[in-house]
């Protein structure tokens, strides 16, 4: 039985109507037949489609076609749900759905609403397919049946294009209503309702605001929205999720006598609601015990309830609430009783506040709880203990907290275990081609090709060829692409590769390079590279030109922070002496650069009987102990320029980094910052190698950072690895100075969660292992956060988690070192989230037993007036001047 001709013809020439009529032509047996046929002739089309899919013109008289002719609803409806028949944008339009229409009516009501609901059992909630809903809901309307009731029906009934403007007449609103508040995912498609009616065309109306009017009209009942909203509340959720609901509620305007028939309700939102519906719920709690229907033991269940959650604005909400309406309700008792829960807060503003209104209602308190007052007020500092005294009698303070615990012990990463087989290095080949280079796996990768290489040149190219072929064609070509061959050129991994694979390719930049990365000549161009990034090149050529040729390359290190056993050093140029070879010069530096501040004498002694150049070179820098520190200075400045000696820099981000070596060696210039070529630098682009600096010279830190703040301090609102980088200085060794403790303070500042996260484990790494440059952070926290340049809230939140976390002591230092530089002269306003960087300090002040006076916040105190800065500095100045 074959396709009808003229259906064929009118599907194919992507003429709707003309299938429409069509398929309204045929008999039974011509509706078999072209049932058959439909699969036949979409695989056809499909395959003749020059994009192998099918666009909207020719999908939709295949839609029309399967439903008039499908007789079955089940094939009916899985023709209509086909992935190859989706149309796109906002699926059927109003002639698709006449034509639907039209074809099946001659079907019975019960087929069209089989139909429908299995149509709507496959449209998803979490992603509306809306050829799918359309086709549901026509089908459901003309055969007068009861709409679906599937989670991502209502949920498509909710989100629609028309929105909410002819909610009345809508034949769903009676079935689809209740289904509003108990179906996941209304809530986050109607989240942004209000907004998507204020900038649409043709929408007039909110879903929120429809609904209430209708509930005024008397067309739906109240009572079924505020339950409904009610009942979604308690179920949980996001503020996003909820944001609706709450503007269904407002919308409704409840009366006094709704609010109190659900106040119960209400209360037991308080205690882990989102704070929105938190705020909402506290409203309708005291507008309840405004019209004095709340009773004593709702009262105390919603004090303790509020008390108790960590966002401030609802327990200073309900501070207010309790002061008001102590006395006026007669329950001081109570009030007071409630207010001991924030006795331990650690937000000391809130915890004074506290305190001050028990004394305020102390006189109305039965001797019970004035003993509970008191037993509650144990813990209390000192001046607070003495207004409790005051107003409940004497207080016994308690005995002192144990010691608090430090920050956690740091623990090195232990370092990749050597790549011990041919089979084991083109597998990590493959890994790293896929992968980021991490930089301990790209130094374990680079130490066994080129061992490999010298061992098994065939074997090795044989390894990694085919994975090459595969994942990286480019490094095959001889001639390749200008810019892929630039990107190889880049790689640490494809370019020592490829000269593994191309042996015969020429390759003369090595020389260019290590010139370049010594300032001997300026002929590659690239001067304005930063100095350790050219550094890194003249070693990346080296390596790629020594693959094959050399036994073992000295630099890899022996711990994932960089740095090389000593003993495994002297160990690696004995096999390069016996095989009668020489490490090249970026290869022996890298090495006497990574040499621990801590060296085993026997291994001075063994490196004693080293006979080559190298060896020797290598044997007197381990006698005499590696690299002395030199000074590293960093200062943040008023002023675009920076003038030093004769020289005047116009350091990015306005933050100069100064490390002077006297000397003149290789060592001395690479060292060197800023270069004495140099007056202006780079842009701000971050270079994916700046992460590896520091395993440059893992055991003088504070030389990497004064490197990188030029090209890392500033750029808080890109992220840019600041965190991981920061980490990675944490645990290297060397001096902390300015220039680490001025990072440090950029990379509490990131934009970026999760490098703020690593910041913070960088500092706790740094507190742990007792480096922590807590004052020159403070110092150049307090500048940045003068000047404008740092958003003081994003740091707070991460100084507050180091401090949680047991860096109490250190993120104290930087507050007290921070405040001098960041209060504003008389007059200035002050910067966003200072006062709250002052209740910080006031409370780690407590935490510490930190005392004496800081001058410039003691100015503050005592200017007076009422602004909060004023009284978190007088609040801390009491703490830091208590006996």
């Amino acid at each position: 039985m074959s396709m009808p001709e003229a259906l064929q013809k009118a599907i194919e020439s992507g003429d709707a109507e003309l299938t429409g009529r069509e398929v309204m032509a045929l008999d039974e047996s011509g509706h078999r037949a072209a049932a058959a046929g439909l699969p036949g002739l979409l695989k056809a089309m499909r395959a003749a489609s020059p994009h192998g899919f099918l666009d909207n013109q020719a999908v939709r008289p295949l839609l029309i076609a399967g439903a008039g002719a499908i007789s079955g609803p089940a094939a009916a409806a899985t023709w209509l749900c086909r992935g190859e028949l989706r149309l796109w944008w906002w699926g059927a339009n109003d002639s698709e759905l006449r034509l639907l229409r039209e074809v099946t009516s001659g079907r019975s009501p019960e087929w069209r609403a089989e139909v429908a609901h299995r149509v709507a059992d496959r449209v998803r909630a979490t992603d509306i397919d809306w050829t799918r809903w359309h086709f549901a809901a026509e089908l459901a309307k003309s055969a007068g049946a009861a709409p679906p009731v599937s989670d991502g029906f209502v949920v498509g009934w909710a989100s629609g294009p028309e929105g909410a403007d002819e909610l009345s007449e809508d034949p769903f609103l009676d079935t689809l209503l209740p289904k509003l508040f108990e179906v996941d995912g209304v809530g986050a498609a109607l989240a942004d309702d209000a907004t998507r009616t204020q900038w649409g065309r043709t929408r007039k109306s909110t879903w929120a605001g429809s609904l209430s009017d209708l509930a005024r009209a008397g067309r739906i009942e109240r009572a079924t929205l505020l339950d409904g909203c009610v009942s979604r509340f308690l179920r949980g959720g996001t503020t996003h999720n909820l944001r609706w609901f709450i503007q269904l509620h407002d919308a409704l305007e409840p009366t006094d006598d709704e609010v109190a028939a659900r106040v119960r309700d209400y209360v037991r939102l308080l205690p882990t609601a989102p704070p929105t519906v938190a705020d909402l719920a506290l409203r309708q709690v005291r507008r309840t015990d405004d019209l004095e229907r709340l009773d004593a033991d709702l009262f105390a269940e919603a004090a303790d309830a509020l008390l108790f959650r960590p966002e401030k604005k609802l327990v200073r909400a309900a501070l207010t609430w309790l002061d008001r309406t102590a006395r006026k309700r007669d329950r001081a008792g109570a009030t007071v009783r409630a207010l001991t829960a924030v006795f331990t807060s650690d937000a000391v503003d809130l915890r004074d506040r506290a305190v001050k209104i028990a004394v305020k209602h102390a006189a109305h308190a039965s001797e019970s709880v004035r003993e509970e007052v008191r037993d509650a007020a144990g813990g209390l500092p000192a001046d607070l203990r003495e207004a409790i005294a005051a107003g409940f009698g004497e207080v016994a303070a308690v005995p002192g907290p144990e010691p608090l615990p430090g920050p956690p012990p740091f623990v090195p990463r232990e370092p990749p275990a050597p790549i011990g087989s041919l089979a084991e290095l083109a597998d990590d080949f493959a890994v790293r081609l896929r992968s980021d280079e991490e930089w301990p796996a790209t130094e374990r990768f680079l130490a066994a090709l080129v061992e490999f290489a010298h061992r098994d040149p065939d074997g090795t190219r044989e390894a990694l060829r085919k994975h090459a072929e595969h994942l990286a064609p480019w490094i095959t070509e001889p001639g390749g692409r200008p810019y892929m061959r630039s990107h190889v050129r880049e790689s640490w991994i494809q370019f020592p590769v490829q000269h593994l694979l191309l042996p015969g390719r020429p390759h003369n930049l090595t020389e260019v390079f290590a010139a370049l990365a010594m300032r001997r000549s300026h002929s590659a161009g690239t001067l304005n590279d930063p100095q350790l990034k050219r550094f890194l090149k003249w070693r990346l050529h080296e390596i790629a030109s020594a693959v094959g040729t050399v036994p073992l390359l000295l630099a890899t290190p022996t711990e994932v922070s960089g740095h090389i056993d000593p003993g495994v050093l002297v160990g690696r140029l004995e096999r390069l002496e016996a095989a009668g070879c020489a490490p090249g010069p970026a290869d022996l530096l890298q090495a006497m650069l990574r040499v621990p501040r801590e060296i085993d004498p026997a291994a001075v002694v063994r490196a004693k009987g080293l006979a080559s150049v190298a060896g020797r070179r290598v044997a007197s820098w381990l006698a005499a102990g590696g690299l002395a520190d030199p000074a590293v200075t960093c200062t943040v400045l008023d002023t675009p320029l920076a003038t030093v000696g004769e020289r005047t820099f116009r350091p990015p981000s306005q933050v100069l980094s100064i490390v002077d070596m006297p000397g003149d060696s290789e060592i001395d210039r690479l060292c060197t910052h800023p270069d004495p070529d140099r007056r202006v630098f780079g842009t701000g682009r971050l270079d994916p190698h700046t992460g590896h600096w520091a395993a440059v010279l893992p055991s003088h830190r504070d030389i990497v950072a004064a490197h990188l703040v030029p090209y890392l301090a500033g750029w808080e609102q890109y992220g840019w690895n600041q965190g991981a980088i920061m980490l990675g200085l944490a645990e290297a060794d060397g001096p902390a100075g300015a220039a680490t403790g001025t990072l440090l303070a950029h990379a509490l500042a990131n934009e970026d969660q999760d490098e703020r996260a690593r910041a913070v484990e960088a500092l706790l790494v740094l507190a742990a292992r007792g480096a922590l440059p807590a004052a020159e952070t403070g110092t150049a926290l307090g500048r940045l956060a003068a000047l404008g340049r740092i958003p003081l809230p994003r740091t707070l939140k991460a100084l507050t988690a180091a401090a949680d976390a047991g860096a109490h002591a250190g993120v104290w230092t930087i507050l007290a070192t921070a405040l001098p530089h960041a209060l504003p002269a008389p007059g200035q306003r002050a910067r966003a989230g200072l006062p709250a960087m002052i209740t910080l300090a006031t409370r780690l002040a407590e935490m510490t037993g930190a005392r004496g006076a800081i001058p410039e916040v003691a100015d503050v105190a005592a200017r007076g007036g009422t602004s909060r800065l004023v009284a978190e500095s007088a609040r801390l100045h009491r703490t830091l001047t208590a006996t």
